[in-house]
């Protein structure tokens, strides 16, 4: 009773200081995005973690990214060559674009041609101050768009826009780990493009949750994703899916990389799906290389901020 006694004086000078320099350093700090490196900021890796976190590419900022399927070389007569960008509009915002390519590499006995077998065109919005003290939070949407007559195995078939909205928290105790969860839809249309839908695949509308988490160790990521998805709310018929994704995520050295600028991710996951079609796993290898290309913007950039002013 006596300690407790002894600490209301403090509590009620406490309570009556003046709040506006800790609101203060509240806004300042919702208004400062944190640093590139953060894991937050860490960029999707198709295959492996198909999850876009809150972070956003910086005001002005482009990167450019390809995830080569060197696999392909050894079970396929194509290789698939992804390549897309990232721009950033303001600090909070970012647009993407990938397009997909598959190439005939001449290893096997027969041959599937060239060309691209899909689009992908998205946005993303990370929130400034909504929730910014307890979560990060962005909101955002992907597009699928099969094109051209690639090999049947290379797309579904479908059109695909998905909304999303994902919260990201990190702790000060523990910078290294972030944990998400990311609540979606995916809202599916024909095309005209003849493909083939993979098992345990939605093939109408659903809606989903993916919880999990990123663990920054330096030059390794750790990943965890969870799946769910069902067609029963905004789908056809009462389908569940069910999916867990863990894998671990290299940055290789510059010495392993020929002292390229860019940064080149190798990862290997392992991915346990059940649904419909009954129960499939498996592992991957995937690589993918991160190139910024602000310098060559410098001067646009300039034009462009001097043209706003």
């Amino acid at each position: 009773m006596l300690a407790v006694a002894g600490l209301l004086p403090i509590v009620a000078r406490a309570a009556a200081a003046d709040p506006a320099p800790a609101a203060a350093n509240l806004t300042a700090a919702a208004a400062t995005p944190p640093p590139d490196d953060s894991p937050q900021y860490f960029s999707r890796v198709r295959g492996l973690f198909d999850i876009d976190l809150p972070g956003t590419v910086k005001k002005y900022d482009v990167k450019l990214t390809i995830h080569p399927h060197f696999g392909d070389f050894t079970r396929k007569p194509f290789v698939r060559i992804p390549v897309g960008a990232r721009f950033g509009i303001n600090d909070r915002t970012e647009v993407n674009f990938e397009a997909e390519a598959y190439v005939s590499h001449g290893l096997k006995d027969h041959t599937e041609g060239n060309g691209f077998y899909a689009l992908h065109l998205g946005a993303k919005y990370e929130w400034a101050h909504w929730l910014k003290e307890h979560v990060d939070i962005s909101t955002g949407f992907t597009t699928n768009i099969p094109v051209g007559r690639p090999p049947l195995e290379l797309t579904d078939g479908l059109n695909h826009i998905a909304p999303y909205v994902v919260f990201s928290k990190t702790f000060p105790a523990v910078p290294q780990l972030a944990p998400f969860i990311s609540f979606g839809a995916d809202l599916v249309s024909d095309s005209s493009v003849p493909g083939t839908v993979r098992a345990n695949t939605p093939r109408s509308h659903a809606m989903g949750v993916s919880p999990g988490f990123i663990y920054d160790a330096g030059p390794f990521k750790y990943t965890l994703v969870l799946n769910y998805s069902t067609t029963e709310i905004i789908g056809n018929g009462s389908n569940h899916y069910y999916g867990v994704n863990p894998s671990v995520l290299w940055q290789l050295p510059k010495k392993l990389t020929f002292n390229s600028n860019g940064k080149w991710v190798v990862g290997l996951g392992y991915k346990w799906t059940h649904g419909p079609d009954g129960t499939d796993s498996g592992t991957s290898v995937k690589l993918r290389g991160e190139f910024k290309f602000t310098r060559l913007l410098d001067p646009l950039k300039r034009r462009v901020t001097e043209w706003v002013r």
